[in-house]
């Protein structure tokens, strides 16, 4: 029995220093097989280090080699030396470069040391490789180049960097163009291409200088990320320069190819209505501006509404007569604000699906419809209003057709009314809603064509029409007007912009009017009289009234001012910067007058020991113009040069030669732009092509343009 538990005891003990034996042996092949995958990581973190280093070689190298060539260039231009090929033809020429292509020419026979003294690139971009190599292989401070004496400092050191790139590389600026963006892009067939405005241009600046905060955002059309992230904005605008002449030269344009992913088509405001710089100044530039305007409305967003001017781009799209002398523009007698400054813009009409004249898909969807007049005169302040409401039933063509339209005066009188019948047979009367029952329907004999007519013969050129949703009566009507005041956008209760409130619930909230309560269906007169007293009530108050956005943002203006009682420092924009933004206008010749007013006022809301909140360089010639961008890019948030391209330019005879100039201009200012830079570079039109350019990119770390891709891509 002893010896028997003495045995089983042995073999307890044999059993457990056999396993202790084996965990020991697992523990040892564990740790090898960590220490091996240890120094796998340590080899790949060093290669890659060793692949960062010849980048970053790489990028200086050919920094330095610009350096020399505008280097080259100065010298050369300070000497006098100059071509007949480069002398200044009116627009822009970077300087003599007949010397330096000679001097390229010749480089291929020298080895690449000697190219490199040279200055310029060497022939065969190989060496430069191996040399980095070999300067590395002789040792770094920042990166170990023997992968097998990383040691364990080096390897921490090394990951450290590596997540601080990493880190770097995802607070990168992008753009995104959303559907909107897509279908303006030059690679939508032109027959389906609907153009962005330059309203979606001036936003998506004034996004890029306020961020988040922004009142005017590009969302309609694009979605930026990390807009804190951009370093600064450079625009170029490019005067007398249209689509045609872009496409016409399009495979020439060979730097600006390679720069520009992103081109889309953009409408222009009419020729004779002055310059896109004036348009885009006519937006806050600076922090200084936005402070003052927020003093004088209350917000920034009301500001921006009352300083622009919703028909600009309506002009282009509508059979609009300009008239001799300017109109008068005194308010109505009865109005505390302008009452064009309700209407709904070119841009506001799009996004509202009200049918407009505009090319690609909207012209294909609308050519059907007629225009409410032939010709239109300018819209004025006191240009009358009319109320216009319709009645619909479904018919067998599967849509709602036109069975009732009413329509008064701002006095409230019925000046058109009448039934209609449709086109096509009804097959639901819709009466909960139109009111419209067969009986009624059965002796209608008018036409919507006879509609179409006596609303053309009853309506003044200068007509403004108001009501509930207005897109939904024109497309019943199948007309287009230009000038529109849709109570569903200018009044909001609930705080969210896209988000609508019922004619019925409007009135009851301001007007203390019951309405669309007959069992029966709606009343078109009803609602068009509705519609018109919430507008006359708006105007006989303020642009804020009955809009709670406006209105929130102008209580918070007010209490940060009471607690702090400084209305300068404590606004919409504390986050931004401890002082001020700046812009930069670089032009050639004297500034326009409406552009030179803009920035007065910028500069008489600027602190007293603060310098101009504008800086303008009016310079002579667009090559220095080139070269002050160059110059002060860096300097400032925003900087906008206004270039002019004589149309001459681009005749037949001359276009190659200055196309590849003006191709060198816009590669020679891509290169002002610093890391996460945002480049714009817009064509604004000629006389004989309305239809402009615009044309943006984001500048990576290594100089390249950030791709833009749709959303959800």
């Amino acid at each position: 029995m002893m010896w028997t538990r003495t045995r089983l005891a042995l073999r307890s003990i044999a059993r457990s220093q056999s396993l202790n034996g084996k965990r020991s042996s697992m523990k040892e092949q564990l740790s090898a097989k960590q220490h091996e995958r240890n120094e796998k990581k340590k080899k790949k973190l060093a290669a890659l280090a060793n692949l960062m280093e010849l980048n970053d070689r790489d990028r200086l190298h050919e920094a330095e080699l610009a350096k020399k060539r505008d280097a080259e260039v100065a010298e050369a231009q300070a000497e006098g030396e100059k071509s007949p090929e480069d002398e200044d033809d009116g627009f822009i020429t970077v300087g003599s470069k007949r010397k330096s292509r000679k001097r390229n020419a010749n480089r291929s026979d020298q080895n690449p040391e000697e190219a490199e003294d040279a200055g310029g690139a060497p022939a065969d971009s190989e060496p430069v490789v191996k040399k980095g190599r070999k300067e590395q292989a002789g040792g770094g401070d920042s990166l170990p180049q023997e992968i097998t004496s990383l040691s364990e400092e080096q390897y921490k050191q090394l990951s450290a960097e590596l997540r601080r790139r990493k880190r770097q590389l995802e607070d990168v600026p992008g753009l995104r163009l959303r559907e909107m963006g897509q279908r303006a892009s030059l690679e939508t067939p032109q027959q389906a291409r609907t153009p962005i405005f330059l309203t979606d241009i001036q936003n998506l600046l004034m996004s890029a200088l306020i961020g988040q905060k922004s009142p005017c955002r590009p969302d309609r059309w694009c979605s930026v990320e990390k807009w804190l992230s951009l370093s600064h904005s450079v625009v170029v605008i490019l005067e007398g320069l249209s689509l045609y002449h872009y496409l016409s030269n399009e495979s020439k344009f060979e730097a600006t190819n390679k720069i520009f992913s992103t081109k889309l088509e953009m409408l222009l405001p009419p020729q004779d209505e002055g310059q896109i710089i004036d348009e885009i100044a006519k937006i806050p530039l600076t922090n200084v501006q936005a402070r003052q305007l927020i003093d004088e409305h209350g917000s920034l967003e009301s500001a921006v509404e009352l300083n622009k001017d919703p028909t600009l781009f309506v002009k282009t799209i509508f059979p609009i007569e300009s008239k001799a002398t300017a109109p008068p523009d005194d308010l109505h007698k009865d109005d505390k604000f302008p009452r064009t400054k309700l209407l709904l813009s070119a841009l506001q009409m799009v996004d509202e699906g009200y049918p407009i004249p505009l090319q690609g898909e909207l012209h294909a969807r609308f050519q059907s419809f007629k225009f409410t007049k032939k010709a239109y005169e300018p819209v004025t302040n006191r240009s009358p209003m009319f109320g216009v409401d319709c009645e619909m039933c479904q018919t067998e063509a599967g849509f709602n057709e036109l069975t009732r339209i009413s329509i008064v005066n701002e006095r409230y009188q019925t000046v058109y009314e009448t039934l209609v019948m449709p086109n096509n047979k009804i097959t639901d009367y819709l009466t909960q809603y139109s009111g419209i029952t067969e009986e009624i329907m059965k002796k209608v004999t008018k036409t919507l064509k006879d509609v179409q007519k006596e609303v053309s013969e009853l309506l003044p050129p200068d007509a403004i029409l108001v009501g509930q949703s207005l897109n939904s009566d024109l497309n019943a009507m199948r007309m287009m007007h230009p000038y529109v005041i849709d109570t569903s956008v200018c009044f909001n209760i609930s705080g969210v912009r896209r988000r609508k409130s019922k004619l019925k619930h409007l009135a009851k909230t301001f007007l203390k009017e019951i309405i669309q309560e007959n069992d029966d269906g709606h009343d078109s007169i009803e609602d068009s009289r509705a519609t018109l007293k919430l507008v006359k009530m708006k105007l006989a108050n303020s642009i804020e009234f009955g809009d709670e956005i406006l209105t929130q943002q102008k209580r918070l203006q007010e209490l940060a001012n009471a607690s702090s009682g400084d209305t300068i420092s404590n606004n919409l924009f504390a986050h931004v910067a401890k002082r001020d933004k700046r812009t930069a206008i670089v032009t050639v010749g004297d500034l326009q007058p409406r552009l030179k007013d803009v920035i007065e006022k910028a500069g008489e809301a600027a602190p007293k020991d603060n310098s101009l909140a504008v800086r303008v360089h009016e310079v002579s010639t667009s090559k220095e113009a080139v070269r002050k961008v160059n110059e002060i890019a860096l300097e400032n948030a925003l900087t906008i040069a206004n270039l002019r391209v004589p149309e001459q330019d681009f005749v037949l005879e001359n276009a190659e030669r200055n196309v590849a100039k003006l191709d060198k201009t816009i590669d020679r200012l891509w290169n002002s732009v610093a890391h996460n830079g945002l480049f714009l570079v817009l064509m604004g039109g000629s006389t004989e092509c309305s239809k402009g350019l615009a044309k943006i990119a984001i500048k990576r770390l290594n100089g390249s343009e950030q791709t833009s891709a749709p959303i959800g891509s």
